[in-house]
């Protein structure tokens, strides 16, 4: 006898996913739907009868919770309302930001967005981009202290680390010395992590993935930032070390994250306790990067994330947590 084997990481039927944006939303017909890109979630191109784009994700089961997704949605359509340039949620015909869909593998949810236009600027960085782009977060990471969802989204910096270890671990079996060195470094580094406080380095709703991928540059040369999937409450030094950590990794001109810092601090200028914790930060974001692909790849493949080189990662995992000072 045949034995069906689990699926993990279906992928909706676009007719079908349009048929139901149709009736849940007020969208003039006909509704046109199709598959833009699958990887840690799904997201689909969506037009309407009047020519009008939007963007549906569909997250991926288990992937993230109900609060997540209500908390995702809220806090852009709050950043929406203070001017800054996000893909706010669209409501549906009941007012709701998101809905719960169910695909062969479980629940899911999905939310249509706003279309985000332009050209990404991580395809043509320039130096005032980035300081425009610092000033941006800087001004955003001021205005997040009046944010009051009904549903909170802390991220657990140090439980994070803890929890990759094990698939980490797993997926680097084969490497000699890389599984137990790992198994420290995620422990060193979390157990740093809750010793930093709130006056050494601030906390407040973050984007909490921000790239140079994730800003399109409009026609008038203004910025939108989108991808808020891993936005919640962290330490603001966390955000700045996920952009300066992502350039390293695609060899992006440090002068790019220079620029970025600058036109940050320009907005919301650091302290010196928080400046001097900014390398944990960085072994933070890589650690996380590796264990965050080693955790999901079986759901998503390696494209998504980006084809790690794990004899980079060995030598540059253990530099850097060597300049953190946790090992």
């Amino acid at each position: 006898m045949t034995k069906t084997l689990p699926i993990v990481h279906s992928i909706l039927d676009a007719n079908a996913l349009g048929e139901r944006i149709a009736r849940q939303y007020p969208l003039k017909a006909p509704v046109h739907c199709e598959l833009l890109t699958r990887g840690m979630n799904d997201v689909y191109l969506v037009r309407d009868g009047n020519g009008t784009e939007y963007a549906c994700r569909v997250w991926r089961a288990g992937f993230r919770t109900e609060d997540d997704v209500a908390y995702e949605t809220e806090f852009v359509n709050f950043l929406d309302a203070r001017g800054f340039a996000v893909p706010a949620a669209v409501p549906a015909g009941d007012g709701r930001l998101y809905a719960p869909v169910r695909g062969p593998e479980g629940q899911r949810y999905f939310a249509l967005f706003r279309w985000a236009p332009g050209k990404s600027y991580g395809d043509k960085p320039d130096v005032a981009g980035a300081r425009e782009l610092g000033r941006w977060f800087g001004r955003f990471h001021r205005a997040v202290k009046d944010f009051r969802p009904r549903r909170q989204r802390h991220v657990d910096l140090a439980g994070g680390l803890r929890r990759i270890a094990a698939p980490l671990q797993k997926m680097t079996a084969h490497r000699p010395g890389d599984p137990a060195f790992y198994a420290l470094a995620c422990e060193a580094l979390a157990r740093a992590l809750e010793k930093v406080d709130e006056a050494s380095a601030p906390t407040g709703a973050t984007h909490g993935d921000f790239h140079l991928y994730n800003a399109f540059r409009r026609d008038d040369g203004s910025f939108i930032v989108l991808d808020f999937d891993n936005c919640g409450v962290d330490r603001f030094a966390q955000e700045l070390n996920s952009f300066i950590w992502a350039n390293d990794y695609v060899g992006v001109d440090r002068g790019i994250s220079e620029a970025f810092l600058a036109g940050y601090e320009s907005e919301r200028p650091m302290g010196a306790r928080e400046k001097a914790l900014m390398p944990l930060f960085y072994a933070a974001k890589e650690l996380r990067f590796l264990g965050g692909f080693a955790a999901n790849v079986n759901a998503v493949g390696h494209t998504p994330l980006l084809n790690p080189d794990l004899d980079w990662f060995a030598q540059r995992v253990r530099a850097n947590v060597k300049a953190a000072g946790v090992l």
